[in-house]
């Protein structure tokens, strides 16, 4: 089973990544090949950080205790 990356983590990440690009982004001449590429990225990175922000989680724990709650019930309604 892979663990699973949290979601704050990702959006970490992306934003270290982003500003890592924007660095190099500064560097290049506009309108070059380079920075148009570089440019790109940085929007796809920016794209997928809102994306990431605007769903809704639920932690593994939250499922896990919701579950125990739903089981003691059942076992608690048959007994």
């Amino acid at each position: 089973m892979a663990l699973a990356i949290s979601r704050d983590a990702q959006i970490a990440a992306l934003y270290e990544r982003l500003h890592h690009r924007s660095a190099i982004l500064s560097g290049l001449t506009p309108g070059s090949k380079a920075h148009s590429g570089i440019q790109a990225e940085c929007d796809a990175i920016h794209a997928e950080i809102r994306r990431l922000e605007s769903t809704t989680s639920i932690s593994p724990k939250a499922v896990l205790v919701g579950i125990a709650v739903i089981l003691l019930l059942i076992w608690s309604a048959v007994h």
